[in-house]
Formats: structure tokens, C-alpha cells, sequence
């Protein structure tokens, strides 16, 4: 155990504490309602488990998703992007086709139900395919908030699934050559953003 005390840099006597939370307090009566009037500011209750904190504030924060399209020639470019964005940033990727493939092997309930669809040749439907994606994303790591999609969506219909039922795209890294310069597209994209890369 640490000794804390006076000579601790940074030490805060508990009277000076005391002090400052009840200043905290005070002021938070005006700023809280000034906050959920003016901003997305929204409460979340801190008096229990700390899975249950982290899982309630993940219901009202957006994580940061950038969505790789595939280009001519681009196949070299999108892995080293997708290296760096995981390496140097810190970004988990999210490859829909390894995600079912996990699903399958580990024989979960939405496993199993893919691979009945897959066997009777029928297409998986994007509401699943989003599903899946979705039980990652929330899964209530809190450090688990920055993502790549590199083979989802492909379609306008299974960007509005996703847009609508799981998050919204952050930004659009795309390549349509051999030309060393991407384009992103970002600012709060619209389904008409995606639509036109699309």
C-alpha cells in the first residue's frame, strides 16, 4: 500500500476536499440544467456497479466507426490504413467476414443461425449482419470505442441498417486508384453522403 500524505505532490487535504465538492455541488445545481437545456449533456447515476455505469453511458455516446471502401487497385492501401489505424490509433477492425466466421466456430445462437442460411443458400439479411456488429461495439469495454468496417456495408440499405440500428458513420476513407491520395469524407456524414460514395 502507498503512503499518501502531505509530502505527495498533488496532496489535497480532506478539509480543502471537502470544500471544493460542496463548491462542486452547489454550482451543479445551475450548470446541470444549463447542460441537458443547451447540449447533449445527459445524467448518467454513478451510485452502482461500474459494468452497469460504463454500459449506460455507452447507450448515449456515439462511438467513432470509419468505414475503409475497397477501390481499384486498392487492396494494399486499404490493409496498410486499416495497419496504422489499429497500430498507432488504436482502432479494433471489424471484419464482418471474420466476425462470421468466430460466430460459426464458437456455435452461438447467431452462428448457427447464419450458417442455416449460408447452407440453404440464402443471403444474410443486413438486420443480422448489423446485429452481430452491434454485440462488439456495445459490449461495454470502455476502451473498446474506436472501430474500422472494411467489408460492411456495401450497399445503401445495409448503411441505413446500420446508421439506424447501431451507429453512425463517422467517416468514409475510399480510394478509386492507384493514386496515393485517399479522400475522407467525414463532418457528420447523411445516409446521402453514403449514398453517393455508394
Amino acid at each position: 500500500m502507498n503512503d499518501i500524505g502531505q509530502s505527495t505532490k498533488g496532496y489535497v487535504s480532506s478539509g480543502i476536499l471537502s470544500q471544493k465538492i460542496k463548491e462542486y455541488h452547489k454550482h451543479a445545481r445551475t450548470l446541470v440544467p444549463f447542460l441537458k437545456g443547451n447540449t447533449a449533456c445527459v445524467e448518467v447515476n454513478t451510485d452502482q456497479s461500474f459494468e452497469k455505469t460504463m454500459s449506460d453511458i455507452n447507450v448515449h455516446i456515439e462511438p467513432t466507426i470509419i468505414h475503409i471502401r475497397p477501390g481499384a487497385n486498392s487492396n494494399e492501401l486499404r490493409k496498410e490504413i486499416t495497419e496504422q489505424l489499429s497500430k498507432k490509433h488504436g482502432f479494433v477492425n471489424l471484419d464482418v467476414n471474420a466476425l462470421i466466421r468466430d460466430e460459426n466456430e464458437r456455435k452461438t445462437a447467431i452462428g448457427t443461425e447464419i450458417h442455416q442460411m449460408v447452407s440453404s443458400n440464402r443471403i444474410i439479411p443486413a438486420e443480422m449482419i448489423v446485429r452481430m456488429i452491434k454485440r462488439v461495439i456495445y459490449s461495454g469495454d470502455p476502451y473498446l470505442n474506436k472501430f474500422i468496417l472494411t467489408s460492411f456495408p456495401d450497399i445503401i440499405e445495409q448503411a441505413r441498417e446500420f446508421e439506424t440500428n447501431c451507429s453512425k458513420i463517422s467517416a468514409i476513407i475510399y480510394s478509386t486508384s492507384a493514386d496515393p491520395v485517399v479522400p475522407i469524407k467525414n463532418n457528420n456524414l447523411s445516409l446521402f453522403n453514403i449514398d453517393s460514395l455508394f
